[in-house]
């Protein structure tokens, strides 16, 4: 039934709209190899009927309420798949309504255990999101809007179950939504624009975990000479919540030589959550190093997160080659949160618990920054950014010191960068940042890094453009017990030559990442050092040939990823698409794909998939 809905929209297009593009078509895998799970985790096409693209456009001669009403869409049948519509009235109104819905499937099953084949974490849910906005009086002085949306998502899924000294995968249902909006008015004249907006928004997210047969969890080895295991547990935990916010924009052009802009915005999101855990079997109580048959937890918390923010920009140009832009931005937010929980060991409670929780977090940013066309081929740019803020927070459990931890943030940027076009047909652009600090909230944070990029873009001839860029990142933290070192850089190219008849695009990147950190083994307390290291190269193509008298098409292509490194891994996937001309408005669509992948250390996820989709492209 589902089906035939979605196939029935472009028939419903073709017989309204006077411009309808339309490609309906049936995919088959003839060929198929490796791990399915693996496949459905990175490209999940199956096999069967399929909506591949449809665009209608219809233009009503005389009408009063629309000037032009177009849809387009992708996908349908497919797991993600795409609408989109809009419609509108000079003057009047602009409505646009936008619908995605993707199929979420992720078990891979090296993550979080290599050792088991299925994954500890996995998600098989379907994700759902839609939004309608509407502009009313587009162009006017005054022009209210409104804006509605929603994302949803439900399924099913494994998650671990944590109790004592071992964690159990348990089968999972998930249920999620949020539902936002918004509305407003924008005031337009001449030297000012003022927006205001009022919104908010609700969301719920629910999980159950239940275990139904004995698991042993991922300890193999006994503890204290007993095999800790699960034989019935469920798990549950509800969160629901609401945000209420408000804002303010405003611009202001008092001379055409300087502008104003301030912004203001606050929101006071609060949430309650609610956990049921329920566990038989051969258990550890910590606390006191004692073995049970059962425990019963009950959690309930409430959280409370108001957050002001402000910024404010002015932008001089006193001169015809001079721009100086100063910015300044701020947030304020602190969280108020209370917990209450009740344990029970063997059908015997516990004392009964009762905490309260807050989070204060403070940060602002200043930034200069100027830009002088010093010739007709050559613009500088140069600036200073400073970031300074302060947190305090509960003290975590492994750390000694008093009940709440200070953390504060403090750096220095340079900015630096030019344009340059030397010629009529070329440009290249780029920028630098070297910031240096010597407080920061989290140990991978920026703190000490160099930034650079460049891009240049040159145009060899007429239906020919060549452009290239390189782009680094090099941090460090030299905090002892830290000792951070991450860089990370990409080099690339890419070609495009466009004629009537033939159209060539070439990508090529090279990238690399390097990281080094101590972290903190939780078991024995030992620093262990982290290294991951990742050498990649990737690279498409795509190349079509368009028969004279647009009566069809040959196109033949495709992508790769290899890598070196912590994890190798190599992706591939050719392609070839035809298009032949049955009759007028009419052709037949073709098109083969294969999609492969392997990993040197986890050859269990290797696969191969051959896709061939053979249907009808319409058009009018």
């Amino acid at each position: 039934m589902r089906r035939a809905l979605w196939l029935a929209i472009p028939m419903v297009v073709w017989g309204q709209a006077p411009e309808v593009t339309t490609e309906v078509g049936y995919r088959v895998l003839p060929s198929t190899r490796g791990d399915w799970k693996s496949y459905r985790s990175v490209d999940n096409l199956a096999e069967g009927p399929r909506l591949l693209q449809f665009a209608g456009a219809w233009t009503p001669a005389g009408s009063r309420g629309l000037d032009a009403l177009r849809v387009t869409g992708s996908g349908w049948g497919d797991p993600m798949n795409a609408l989109h519509l809009t419609m509108d009235k000079a003057g009047l109104y602009r409505f646009t309504f936008g619908y995605r819905n993707m199929a979420y499937f992720n078990a891979l099953p090296s993550f979080a255990n290599p050792l088991n084949t299925f994954s500890q974490r996995s998600f098989d849910t379907r994700q759902r999101l839609w939004n309608a906005d509407l502009d009313l009086r587009p162009g006017k002085r005054l022009q209210p809007f409104l804006s509605l949306g929603r994302q949803s998502g439900n399924g099913f899924g494994v998650s671990p179950i944590v109790v004592d000294e071992n964690s159990y995968p348990a089968a999972s249902a998930i249920d999620y939504g949020y539902l936002q909006f918004r509305g407003g008015v924008h005031f337009d004249a001449e030297r000012w624009r003022i927006t205001l907006e009022q919104g908010g928004g609700r969301f719920h997210d629910d999980t159950a975990l239940r275990i139904e047969e004995r698991n042993t969890g991922n300890r193999l080895l006994p503890y204290f000479g007993r095999r800790l295991a699960l034989d019935r547990a469920t798990q549950a935990y509800t969160v629901t919540g609401q945000n209420v916010y408000s804002s303010a924009e405003v611009t202001v052009s008092p001379w055409r030589w300087v502008d104003f802009t301030g912004q203001f915005f606050y929101s006071q999101p609060n949430s309650d959550v609610r956990f049921s855990e329920n566990a038989q079997g051969t258990l550890l109580w910590l606390e006191t190093l004692r073995f049970v048959s059962g425990q019963q937890s009950l959690v309930t918390g409430y959280a409370n997160q108001p957050r002001t923010s402000g910024a404010g920009s002015v932008e001089v140009r006193p001169w015809s080659r001079v721009r100086i832009l100063e910015s300044w931005q701020t947030t304020r937010m602190h969280n108020a949160a209370t917990l209450a929980g009740l344990t029970t060991l063997d059908q015997r409670a516990l004392p009964g618990r009762s905490e309260g929780d807050r989070l204060v977090w403070n940060e602002s940013e200043q930034q200069v920054q100027a830009w002088v066309d010093v010739a007709k081929f050559l613009t500088l740019q140069g600036g200073h950014r400073y970031l300074w803020g302060d947190a305090r927070v509960r003290r975590g459990s492994l750390s000694t010191g008093p009940a709440q931890e200070a953390g504060r943030l403090r750096r220095h940027v340079g900015l630096a960068g030019f344009v340059l076009r030397p010629a009529a047909r070329l440009t290249v652009n780029a920028n630098a940042e070297v910031g240096r600090g010597d407080r920061t909230y989290f140990r991978t944070s920026l703190q000490n890094y160099e930034r650079v990029r460049v891009r240049a873009r040159y145009r060899l001839a007429d239906g020919w453009q060549a452009s290239g860029h390189y782009h680094r990142t090099a941090n460090g933290n030299p905090t002892p017990g830290v000792n951070l070192r991450f860089a990370a850089q990409q080099a690339g190219a890419s070609v495009q030559w466009t004629r009537r008849t033939v159209s060539v695009t070439a990508d090529y990147a090279r990238s690399t990442l390097w990281n080094d950190l101590v972290f903190l083994e939780p078991e024995r307390y030992a620093p262990l050092r982290s290294l991951y290291r990742d050498n990649a190269h990737t690279g498409a193509l795509a190349a079509t040939w368009n028969w004279p008298k647009n009566r069809g098409s040959v196109t033949v292509g495709g992508s790769l990823f290899r890598s070196a490194g912590s994890r190798p891994t190599r992706y591939y996937q050719p392609l070839a698409r035809l298009l032949v001309p049955v009759r007028k408005q009419v052709q037949l669509l073709g098109e083969w794909r294969q999609v492969s992948l392997g990993q040197a250390f986890y050859a269990n996820e290797a696969f191969g998939v051959q896709q061939i989709t053979i249907g009808l492209r319409l058009g009018r």
